[in-house]
């Protein structure tokens, strides 16, 4: 978690009602962080990730692809294990080739297995 004091001191000279009202706001919004409920193609609550689901090939090594639909092209993929969904996994997944601004192209020693990913 950031440090808050560091927040903190760049109120330095600032009016306390000013200085109070900031510390409030930082206090509160570092506190609460968080990802939210899954949900497919959606952002997370409070970062700029969006969640996704895949399926590896049917072939261990075959390359699939998950359609993103950001508009720009990401920079990573966060494993996600849901914890409401029973037999969820996490399965190896290694990059194919790089990621463009329509699909992230993946590989996997899985095979036929269903994930969820976070990306950013």
């Amino acid at each position: 978690m950031a440090d808050s004091s560091y927040v903190k001191s760049l109120f330095g000279g600032v009016e306390a009602e000013v200085k109070k009202a900031a510390d409030a706001a930082f206090t509160y919004v570092l506190a609460n962080l968080k990802l939210g409920p899954f949900n497919e193609g959606r952002r997370a609550l409070n970062f700029q990730w969006y969640w996704f689901t895949g399926t590896t090939a049917a072939n261990a090594g075959q390359e699939f692809s998950i359609a993103h639909g950001m508009g720009r092209i990401p920079m990573v993929v966060i494993p996600i294990l849901p914890l409401d969904q029973v037999n969820a996994q996490i399965v190896p997944l290694q990059v194919s080739r790089a990621a463009d601004v329509n699909r992230i192209y993946l590989t996997s020693s899985s095979t036929s297995a269903a994930f969820a990913v976070l990306v950013e």
